[in-house]
């Protein structure tokens, strides 16, 4: 059975009231036994004593039933009280994820209509960004420690960077120099398969998937050098949408171009009227 401390606490001192009034009344009782004093008098003590333990009782009771039922209301108003802070607190939680939820679509919406966006044409579409890698590369070291190594030995990687899938990749520079140098990039941009003095940039560029809404593009590079170490870096630009093609106005004069099997069908057309022969003019007469 559960019961609250309160109402234990109250019954303990119920109890704990009652064996103390008990515990008298017998007293009384054992006094008088043993006493032989006036029996009268005796009486009339022991029921007054008797009336007394009995008053103690009740009024034991009536204090321990009214502190339960005080404790009893306190109960009910702390519980009421939880109540109204845990409804409070519940429509603060719902007001939170409606809030949420609302910037949750507010964010779909605009990356659906961000994601729509690259799909404008080229000439409606201006936005562009690039993305750079950089690596550094050791020098060479072979099985001797005098030793320089090949070309054949040379060490190989991919230097990638990573753009959206459905980007549209404009234009990659390539940069490269030896690493004690240090010099700014701009002054040491390169192109394939040119010699950087055991090292070079080769082949194309090339690209892989990297899940549905990323792509890498990367190039390969190579070194050899046993001097120094390079450190090499690209530049990847992208844009959206179609490739802008430049647009130029036709020379007002050129002629047309024609093929052959054209020539005779345009000279047929402006060629002159015949000049009349004289086996026309016999015709003629003929006729007349």
């Amino acid at each position: 059975m559960d019961v609250s401390e309160t109402i234990l606490a109250a019954m303990i001192g119920a109890l704990a009231t009652v064996a103390t009034a008990l515990f008298q009344l017998f007293s009384s009782f054992k006094q008088q036994r043993s006493s032989k004093v006036d029996v009268r008098p005796k009486k009339r003590s022991a029921l007054r004593s008797v009336l007394a333990v009995l008053a103690l009782m009740v009024a034991s009771g009536a204090g321990g039933f009214l502190y339960s039922e005080f404790i009893k209301e306190r109960a009910s108003e702390d519980m009421r009280a939880m109540r109204g802070e845990l409804k409070e607190l519940r429509s603060l939680i719902a007001a939170e994820r409606e809030a949420a939820r609302t910037e949750a679509s507010a964010a779909v919406e605009t990356a659906a209509l961000e994601h729509g966006a690259v799909t404008l044409p080229a000439s409606m579409e201006s936005v562009a960004d690039s993305v750079e890698s950089v690596v550094y590369v050791p020098a060479c070291r072979t099985g001797g420690v005098t030793n320089a190594c090949s070309e054949q030995e040379a060490q190989r990687i991919a230097l990638c960077g990573t753009i959206p899938a459905y980007a549209r990749v404009d234009r990659i520079q390539l940069f490269a120099q030896p690493d004690a140098m240090q010099y700014p990039w701009n002054k040491h941009q390169v192109t394939f398969e040119q010699d950087l003095g055991g090292a070079r940039f080769t082949g194309n560029s090339f690209e892989y998937a990297q899940g549905e809404d990323l792509k890498a593009v990367c190039v390969n590079f190579m070194q050899w050098s046993s001097e120094h170490p390079h450190i090499a870096r690209i530049v990847v630009e992208f844009g959206f949408g179609n490739a802008p093609t430049p647009i130029e106005p036709a020379p007002m004069t050129a002629p047309v171009q024609m093929t052959p099997a054209q020539l005779p069908a345009v000279i047929a057309a402006e060629s002159l009227p015949a000049v009349a022969t004289p086996a026309a003019f016999t015709g003629a007469g003929a006729t007349q």
